[in-house]
C-alpha cells in the first residue's frame, strides 16, 4: 500500500518522507515520523485537526495529500485510498476544539470521565507489558493523616466531654494555640507553626493508640480507611456524622449517636472484610501500618472486588503518575488502531497533539523512544500496511530526538538543526526562545546597568550570589569591581 509522501495544509507543505531521508536508514520502528513546532496560537492543533478531517473527506481543498509509489506513478495527488486510510487523533490537552466525526477518523483522546471498566484495566496491563514494566494487579486500601486532620480532630474539637484525659488535654492545647493565632499575640509564625504541627502529630498518635486499645489494630485500620473513603466521596456520604458516631462507638466522646451513619460506615467495613477474607491472605498485612496492598489474580477477580462498596482501589503496581499517563495514552492509541483495523483500514496517519504535555522532564526525554518502540509493536500486532506519525509539541527535549529535515516549524521557514543538539541550541533554533527565564534575564540586565553606572546596591550583590550560571555570576562580579 502507498505511503504519504507529503501533505499540503493551507500554506505549509509537510514532508513525511522528504527526498534523501532514506540515506539515514531505518531510523524508526514505523514508516515515518514528523514533528510540528510552533508557539501558542501558531496553529498546530488546527493543522492536525484539518489533516484528520481531510482523511475523512475528499472535498477539503485546503489539504492536499501526495502518495508515494502509487499504481499510477511515483506521486499521485488525488489517489482514491480513503477506504483504506484512517486518521487517528490524540490530544492530552483538556481544551480541545470540537472534533467532527467522519468515516475514517477516530478521536483517541481521553474522555473527561476516568476509565474504571475492566477492559481499560486490562489494556493498561497489556501496554505495561509491552513497555517491559514489571507490574502486577493489586488491591490497595488504607488511610492517611487526612482522616485525622479533616474528619476526626475537627469532630473532637467541637466536644467538651472527651473520655480520654490525655486526648482532652491535647485538644485543649490545640484550641489554645488556635486562639493565640487568632489574637494579636503572634510570635514568629515558624515557631507557632512548629508547635501546631507537633500537637497535630501527637493527636494522630493518641487517636491510633486509643482506638487500638478499644477495637484492635485491624478494625482501627478498616474503620479509618472507610471514614477517609467516605470523606473522599463527600457528596454521597455524611462523613461528619459518621465520624461522631465512630468516636461514640469507640468510647472517646459522650454524645447522642447517629445510628444510621454508623450503620453505613459499618457496612463499608464489613464489605472490606468480605473481600479480604475471600481474596487476600492474612500474612499480606502488617496492621500496624496505615496502607495495605494485596495481589489481585486477574481482571475477573478485580471485577468481583469492585462490586463491593469498599475503599479498595484496583491498580497496577510500579506505575508512577508519569508512567501511568503514558500507559493510559498508549492504551487509547492501541484501542483506536484496533478499531481502524477492524474497519479494514490498515494505513494509519496518527496525529498526536502534545502527547508529552504534563510529563516530568525525564519522562519527556524518554517519551519518543518509548512511543517509537510501542508503535512499532502495534504495526506488527494489527498487521498494518503503513503507520505514519505527525506530532506537535512545545518540548525541546522531544525536538532534540527528531532530525531537522523531519521537523516543521510553523514560526519559521528555515531548516532546523535539532537532532541530538545541545538543549540551548534547540531552544534558540527550533523555538526562537532562550533557555534563561525572562524574569531572571530582566533582573540580570538591570543589575548590570546599575553596575555600569556605579549604582549597585547590597541587594544586587546578594542576588548575584544566588545566580546558578557560573559564567553570568562571574561576569557580574567583574562588573562590580570595574
Amino acid at each position: 500500500m502507498s505511503k504519504i509522501q507529503a501533505i499540503r495544509v493551507e500554506d505549509r507543505l509537510i514532508e513525511l518522507l522528504p527526498q534523501g531521508v532514506d540515506r539515514l536508514g531505518r531510523l524508526f520502528e514505523i514508516d515515518s515520523v514528523s514533528l510540528l513546532l510552533g508557539t501558542n496560537g501558531s496553529g498546530k492543533t488546527r493543522m492536525l485537526l484539518s489533516l484528520a478531517n481531510a482523511v475523512g473527506s475528499s472535498q477539503d481543498d485546503s489539504v492536499q495529500f501526495y502518495f508515494q509509489g502509487t499504481p499510477n506513478g511515483n506521486y499521485e495527488p488525488r489517489a482514491p485510498y480513503n477506504k483504506d486510510f484512517c486518521a487517528i487523533y490524540y490530544s492530552a490537552l483538556p481544551y480541545r476544539r470540537k472534533f467532527v466525526r467522519k468515516p475514517g477518523v477516530i478521536n483517541a483522546s481521553p474522555s473527561i470521565k476516568p476509565y474504571t471498566d475492566s477492559r481499560r484495566i486490562e489494556q493498561l496491563g497489556e501496554v505495561a507489558e509491552v513497555l517491559k514494566v514489571d507490574t502486577r494487579l493489586i488491591g490497595t486500601f488504607g488511610y492517611s493523616r487526612i482522616v485525622f486532620r479533616a474528619v476526626l480532630i475537627p469532630a473532637l474539637k467541637s466536644f467538651r466531654e472527651i473520655l480520654s484525659s490525655e486526648l482532652e488535654r491535647t485538644i485543649f492545647d490545640l484550641n489554645s494555640l488556635v486562639s493565640k493565632l487568632d489574637s494579636a499575640e503572634l510570635d514568629d509564625y515558624k515557631i507557632l507553626d512548629g508547635k501546631r504541627e507537633s500537637i497535630l502529630k501527637r493527636l494522630e498518635e493518641l487517636l491510633e493508640q486509643e482506638i487500638d486499645v478499644r477495637i484492635g489494630e485491624t478494625d482501627r485500620c478498616l474503620f479509618l480507611s472507610a471514614l477517609e473513603y467516605m470523606y473522599s466521596k463527600d457528596k454521597h456520604y455524611d462523613e461528619k456524622s459518621a465520624a461522631l458516631a465512630f468516636l461514640v462507638h469507640v468510647s472517646l466522646i459522650l454524645a447522642p449517636s447517629d445510628i444510621s451513619s454508623f450503620k453505613k460506615l459499618e457496612s463499608i467495613v464489613d464489605g472490606t472484610k468480605v473481600v479480604l477474607a475471600n481474596y487476600a491472605y492474612k500474612e499480606d498485612f502488617d496492621w500496624s501500618q496505615r496502607t495495605h496492598r494485596f495481589q489481585i489474580d486477574g481482571i475477573s477477580q478485580s471485577e468481583i472486588v469492585r462490586r463491593h462498596e469498599t475503599p479498595i482501589k484496583i491498580e497496577w503496581s510500579n506505575l508512577s503518575s508519569g508512567l501511568q499517563a503514558l500507559v493510559e495514552q498508549f492504551s487509547l492509541i492501541d484501542e483506536a488502531i484496533g478499531k481502524a483495523a477492524a474497519q479494514g483500514r490498515f494505513s494509519i496517519l496518527l496525529l498526536i497533539d502534545e502527547g508529552d504535555a504534563y510529563l516530568h522532564l525525564d519522562w519527556q526525554r524518554r517519551y519518543f523512544s518509548m512511543l517509537n518502540k510501542f508503535l512499532g509493536g502495534l504495526k506488527r500486532k494489527h498487521n498494518l500496511h503503513s503507520l505514519q506519525l505527525i506530532m506537535a509539541t512545545h518540548s525541546p527535549l522531544l525536538a532534540a530526538d527528531i532530525p531537522g529535515e523531519l521537523v516543521t516549524s510553523l514560526d519559521s521557514s528555515s531548516s532546523i538543526n535539532s537532532f541530538a543538539a545541545p538543549l540551548e541550541e534547540v531552544i534558540a533554533g527550533a523555538f526562537g526562545s532562550n533557555s534563561l527565564g525572562e524574569f531572571a534575564a530582566g533582573k540580570i540586565n538591570e543589575i548590570y546597568k546599575r553596575a555600569q553606572a556605579g549604582k549597585t546596591t547590597g541587594e544586587d550583590r546578594n542576588v548575584v550570589e544566588v545566580i546558578g550560571d557560573v559564567a553570568i555570576k562571574s561576569a557580574l562580579r567583574r562588573s562590580f569591581q570595574e
